[in-house]
């Protein structure tokens, strides 16, 4: 771009919205223009607002710089200067003549003024004859006088947008021997007349938007007598019908929004002899073609924009070096069509260096894709591929796909839904230097993960689920090659394993990108930003897995205790159930059959503590042994020397045809008197016995 135009795009908003296609190979130089870059300069904007939202501006307020008044009637300032500008609009019907003013104005704008006719030819009289731009944007004019613009000797560009001009009214405009630049959007413009152009002296135009008219349909050799005509712009024309014709020195045509159908001619009448010798840059996105069919005859083109088409199958060698020789970036995102079918060596060709392909919604793990549709394609740098499907595409078949283009230094993966990532991922790519994988579903990143890109710089993990990123995530190599590192958006837990990310991001704070602008938060702990996250370091002299171990066996350990102590506390309830469990039903069936077979023992056990033993031999035995003759089972007397006491128990209690209790203070804190009763109130509810 020369620095005549990159004046006009500084000076004017409008120009530089008219100007922007023209200028692609500006934004080129880093990536496709019209997948431009955002403020952060880093993650691409593939939806470009420039010109979409506000083409032809008629706010009261100019987008210029302001400067001093230089101009005022009845004490209202009507115009402001600079050194080479003069404002003078946006006085909307206040202002109907051009005031003199200083010398050595080279820019003037008079936009916004309500001039509905521009009559008198002797309106620029008073301007500076050094005047190359001139502004008559939205000012609702209908009629422009003939030799209105001779005073102006060295006019070159003249933005004359917004208005009501027909191209009966513009003929002045193309009149102007001097033109290289006019810009007509907004006109309400429709269909050429026929050898529109046919006399016109501005043989040296070189620059033409006619964009948001309505054009329909454009025979090209209308515009052939603009000999020189090095871009044309056409977008949002409503344009279905186009009939190309030869310009030799055309470089930038753009027909932006629009709905052709059929990809335009490019060829003399179905030879090979190109009509474009010259040019370079093509736009026709946002159109309904679908196909590329041969031949293609555009020897230069280096920047080639199709997005949002219908092309729905990339067959083999699509693009490759015989049908676009010179072609370096190419633009097919946002397919508004699915796409069917990728075919291997569709990007076949070496000289390509930028691909576009993401908003296409692919599913990279199925046959749609071709695994080596990238091969041939050996010069390729940019590769974006956001908002596609990789998911579920094993590492063996992402090495496939990206084997071919082991020169890759940029690679787009944001919002492709990947799900891991192994050390070994991107091995095959050691000159890649901008890794952007933001917005997909990442959880973890392996240690080591980008230790084998000894070339990375920039690295983009923002927006993912990681919630942790320990010392050996990044070796010490990798960490010094860095320049840029996003992984703002994550939801990090803050604990003591997130103090030595903290402590990188507080010694490099240079090194941590926000692209997403959305911070470094955590996840756990409310309105808490990682920078601001603090905790005892005492707390943290233990690793987490030893904190675990310990929290864990002090648990157990706890548990345990309090089982313990449980079990002790009913430890003669539990002996009962585990001898009623142990001895089990068939031992007691063949007891009790064995006392049936040969009677009982003993005719009662008496069950007493040991403190009421002088009682019981004194006083309660004499009766029942001695006056009512029963046998009585007395422990001190019968238990069998060397048996447990429990068995003992049990056996006595089953051979005695009655049991007789001594209740007392004594027996009821006693824990084997409690023992006997409650076997004894077993034995009685077994018997059926009551």
């Amino acid at each position: 771009m020369s620095a005549h135009e990159i004046s006009v795009i500084f000076l004017f908003s409008v120009l530089y919205v008219s100007v922007y296609s023209k200028s692609v190979k500006t934004d080129s130089d880093d990536h496709m223009g019209i997948t431009s870059f955002n403020e952060q300069g880093l993650i691409p904007v593939v939806n470009n607002p420039i010109t979409d939202v506000f083409p032809c501006w008629s706010t009261p307020v100019p987008p210029y710089m302001i400067t001093h008044p230089c101009f005022n009637d009845g004490g209202q300032v009507q115009c402001r200067c600079s050194n080479t500008t003069q404002d003078c609009s946006s006085n909307f019907g206040n202002l109907t003549y051009m005031p003199r003013l200083f010398t050595g104005v080279q820019v003037l704008n008079f936009s916004n003024n309500g001039l509905q006719r521009l009559t008198d030819e002797r309106f620029f009289v008073n301007v500076s004859r050094d005047v190359w731009l001139v502004d008559l944007y939205n000012n609702d004019m209908a009629y422009i006088a003939p030799r209105v613009f001779r005073p102006l000797h060295k006019l070159r560009s003249v933005l004359i947008g917004g208005n009501r001009l027909s191209y009966e009214a513009l003929r002045p405009v193309f009149g102007i021997p001097t033109l290289n630049e006019v810009d007509i959007k907004c006109g309400g413009l429709g269909v050429f007349p026929d050898q529109y152009f046919h006399k016109t002296t501005a043989v040296n135009l070189k620059y033409l938007d006619l964009s948001w008219n309505n054009m329909g349909e454009l025979d090209m050799s209308v515009l052939q007598p603009l000999r020189r005509l090095t871009s044309f712009n056409l977008w949002h024309n409503k344009l279905y019908q186009l009939k190309t014709a030869y310009f030799p020195f055309l470089e930038y045509l753009s027909f932006h929004k629009n709905r052709l159908f059929e990809f335009p001619v490019t060829c003399r009448n179905g030879t090979k002899e190109t009509l474009f010798p010259s040019l370079t840059h093509l736009t026709l996105d946002f159109n309904v073609i679908s196909s590329i069919p041969d031949p293609v005859c555009l020897p230069k083109l280096r920047v080639f924009d199709m997005k949002y088409n219908r092309i729905a199958y990339f067959y083999s060698s699509m693009f490759s070096a015989i049908r676009f020789p010179a072609l370096q970036k190419l633009e097919v995102t946002e397919m508004e069509d699915r796409i069917k079918k990728i075919e291997a060596y569709a990007f076949n060709n070496s000289g390509i260096v930028y691909v576009g392909l993401g908003l296409n919604f692919i599913n990279f793990s199925s046959d749609v894709v071709d695994g080596d549709f990238l091969a041939g394609c050996t010069g390729l740098t940019d590769l974006f591929l956001n908002d596609n499907y990789f998911g579920e595409v094993s590492v063996e078949r992402f090495h496939s796909f990206l084997r071919p283009v082991g020169g890759l230094t940029t690679l787009y993966l944001g919002r492709a839904q990947i799900q891991s990532l192994s050390s070994k991922t991107f091995i095959n790519l050691p000159n890649l230097n901008c890794l952007y994988l933001y917005e997909n579903s990442l959880q973890f990143l392996p240690d080591g993960a980008f230790d084998q890109l000894p070339n990375l710089r920039l690295l983009s993990i923002g927006g993912n689920r990681i919630s942790k990123v320990s010392s050996t995530t990044f070796s010490a190599d990798t960490q010094g090659r860095l320049t840029g590192l996003d992984l703002a958006g994550n939801p990090f837990a803050c604990s003591c394993e997130i103090l030595w990310f903290q402590q990188w991001m507080q010694s490099k704070p240079h090194l941590f990108e926000d692209f997403l602008n959305v911070g470094y938060r955590c996840a756990n702990l409310h309105n808490m930003m990682v920078s601001d996250f603090t905790i005892n370091p005492q707390s943290c002299l233990m690793d987490h897995n030893a904190a675990v171990l310990v929290i864990a066996f002090v648990c157990l350990y706890l548990f345990l205790f309090s089982l313990l102590t449980v079990i002790f506390g009913y430890r003669w309830h539990l002996r009962l159930w585990l001898y009623a469990v142990c001895r089990g039903r068939h031992e007691r069936s063949r007891r009790q059959l064995e006392r049936q077979s040969r009677g009982f023992r003993f005719d009662v056990f008496l069950s007493y503590a040991e403190e009421d033993m002088k009682w019981v031999q004194n006083e309660l035995l004499p009766v029942l042994e001695d006056e009512w003759r029963l046998r009585v089972c007395v422990h001190q007397r019968d238990f069998v020397p060397g048996k447990h006491i429990v068995d003992n128990i049990a056996d006595c209690v089953d051979e005695s045809d009655r049991v007789v209790l001594v209740f007392s203070p004594h027996f009821a804190r006693s824990q084997w008197c409690q023992f006997e009763l409650k076997y004894c109130q077993s034995c009685v509810m077994e018997r059926d016995d009551v």
